[in-house]
C-alpha cells in the first residue's frame, strides 16, 4: 500500500479533516489507548497481517469499536464532513 498516495487522496477528498476529528474525539482517543501502536508498527514492518487482523478484531469486538469503525467508513466515503 502506498501510504503517501493514500494520504494525498484523503486530503484531496476532504476526508483527512474528518478522520482527524474522529481520531481526536473522546471515543477515538479512548480506543487508541487500547491499541498498541508499537506492536502494530512492528507487525506492519514484518508484513504480519494476522497480527494486525487480531488487533483490529479486539477493537471491533466492542460496540464502541464497531460504531467508531462505521464513523471512519462514512468519513472515508465522504459522508462525515
Amino acid at each position: 500500500m502506498d501510504l503517501e498516495r493514500l494520504e494525498r487522496e484523503l486530503a484531496r477528498s476532504g476526508s483527512a479533516d474528518a478522520l482527524d476529528r474522529l481520531a481526536r474525539s473522546e471515543t477515538g482517543t479512548r480506543l487508541a489507548a487500547r491499541f498498541d501502536g508499537a506492536a502494530a508498527e512492528d507487525a506492519v514492518r514484518r508484513g504480519d497481517t494476522e497480527a494486525l487482523a487480531a488487533m483490529m478484531r479486539s477493537i471491533l469486538s466492542t460496540p464502541e469499536g464497531r460504531q467508531f469503525a462505521a464513523q471512519v467508513q462514512r468519513a472515508v466515503d465522504g459522508h462525515g464532513r
